[in-house]
């Protein structure tokens, strides 16, 4: 009698989805259903391709997966397991409150701490913006640097590194040359510091820069991570309008200490700032001697159209702070981010570095510098680029087919969406409401704004056309961290409720 498969796990070769992922969604839901139970262990790599008939590579690279989302764990000299931790569920919690299992020894029932609702590990929701899918990170490729460098490095990296507050040179210097090669950033590797994500780097540079009452301009609608940041240092933010060219330039006349924008990509809008603009506002900094922000944030990721320079490339005064991180581009827990200073600023940025901390973590630090240096960076954002690029058409898509009233002007590169909405008959904030208690996260443009939505001056409600400015209210999604086949059905739910 021929033997049943260990798991049943029904795998369709003429569907477009790989195989791969079949077998990993497979897994993940009887896991989720409780099908395959917490704790037990599942099949050798060997006998479940055998069963499946399937190449080794298939379920390797499935498990794999896994492995990386937490559903799984290796033990070794005993194989894989499911993780202890997870119990069944409907939804995409790893951990729920109150769930026990039976532990296989005396220390591991002594060290086992019941999950609580604040140790969640959760999946983001459908359209939840700037989320990278962590899936696409090639983590054992990561796994295997960070084990070399550990075994090369010895405990070096494990002591108090406090001559390196602005991070490991290996670093910053591959840093240099990336950014030399893809934004035109023309630096000495010595002017760049490494910061615990972007967010810390507007942080000190808000504390760096700024006195009590101090003149700010912000985009708006902008980041609100830098508007809190320079609000906590005491200054005064002057919002700058936006159109469907980016930021509208201040006048070279308008007294600033900061000018902050994002002209890759403005967020939230997703408006390209074109170069003659860029000058425009290089020439107000320099006028007004303002320091200017450049925060690139999602560059990496264009579909459509070629790169333009960086402000930091046309830069010739010497004003422009650049900005970036890794948190998008990777993962968001890697948690480094990376400055580029004027000489100027270099040695009071270190100093103001070191009150808040001796340096980051520096066995991350060492093994991003290889994972760069070893071409691993550059493949990784070529495979993300291509799929969100694939994930931007079927959200596209799926969006028209299912009638949704929204436009999508921007529509040539980035992360996230910004939709307006066609005709006024439901106010966004009720759009809103309905779809966060249908389990969708997707904001309001609104939120991103510092003016009242019932202002014809409030920059967030305008949706920017090549004939006249329209006074409209938008939602803005995120599409990168969704497989199309998740995207479509989602749409197909967010355009029920939306056609209610």
């Amino acid at each position: 009698m021929a033997r049943q498969p260990v798991f049943a796990i029904p795998l369709n070769r003429d569907l477009s989805t790989s195989l791969q992922d079949q077998l990993s969604d497979g897994l993940k839901e009887r896991i989720r259903d409780g099908i395959i139970p917490a704790g037990s262990p599942l099949p050798s790599s060997r006998e479940l391709a055998r069963d499946l008939g399937v190449s080794r590579n298939t379920v390797v690279n499935a498990y794999d997966r896994l492995l990386g989302e937490g559903y799984l764990e290796s033990r070794p000299r005993s194989g894989v397991f499911v993780n202890a931790a997870i119990s069944g569920s409907a939804g995409n919690t790893l951990c729920r409150a109150g769930a026990t299992k039976r532990l296989p020894t005396r220390t591991a029932r002594r060290n086992f701490r019941t999950p609580t609702n604040d140790m969640k590990l959760v999946e983001p929701q459908p359209f939840r913006p700037c989320q990278p899918d962590v899936r696409l990170f090639p983590l054992s490729r990561w796994n295997s640097i960070r084990g070399r460098i550990l075994r090369s490095s010895g405990t070096l990296l494990l002591n108090y590194q406090s001559r390196h507050p602005l991070g490991l040179p290996l670093l910053r210097q591959a840093l240099a040359s990336y950014l030399s090669e893809s934004r035109g950033v023309r630096c000495r590797w010595e002017q760049i510091a490494i910061t615990c994500g972007s967010q810390q780097a507007l942080f000190l540079l808000g504390q760096l820069l700024l006195k009590l009452d101090d003149k700010v301009l912000i985009e708006d609608p902008g980041y609100v991570g830098a508007r809190q940041a320079f609000e906590l240092a005491g200054a005064k933010l002057i919002p700058m309008m936006v159109d469907e060219h980016g930021v509208v330039p201040p006048e070279k006349s308008a007294p600033a200490k900061i000018i902050y924008t994002t002209p890759s990509r403005q967020f939230p809008t997703g408006a390209s700032l074109p170069v003659a603009r860029r000058l425009q506002m290089l020439a107000a900094a320099r006028t007004a001697n303002a320091w200017l922000l450049e925060d690139d944030y999602d560059s990496e990721f264009r579909y459509s159209r070629p790169p333009l320079p960086s402000l930091h490339s046309l830069d010739s005064a010497g004003r422009v702070i650049y900005l970036g991180s890794m948190s998008k581009v990777l993962f968001p827990s890697l948690r480094i981010g990376y400055v580029v200073l004027p000489d100027e600023l270099i040695s009071r940025f270190e100093s103001l570095r070191l009150i808040v901390e001796d340096h980051g973590p520096l066995i991350d630090q060492a093994t991003l510098a290889e994972f760069i240096d070893s071409g691993s960076f550059y493949s990784h954002i070529r495979r993300c680029r291509k799929a969100y690029a694939s994930r931007l058409e079927a959200f596209l898509a799926a969006m028209h087919r299912h009638k949704v009233p929204l436009d999508f002007p921007f529509t040539d590169g980035g992360m996230n969406q910004t939709g307006y909405l066609n005709g006024e008959q439901v106010t966004a904030e009720r759009i809103s409401s309905r779809l966060l208690a249908a389990g969708f996260d997707v904001p309001l443009l609104s939120r991103y704004s510092m003016q009242s939505p019932n202002s014809m001056q409030s920059s967030y409600s305008i949706l920017y056309r090549h004939d006249v400015p329209v006074h409209r209210s938008g939602l803005v999604f995120g599409f990168t961290a969704f497989e199309p086949r998740t995207i479509q059905s989602a749409v197909a739910r967010l355009a029920a409720v939306m056609h209610e």
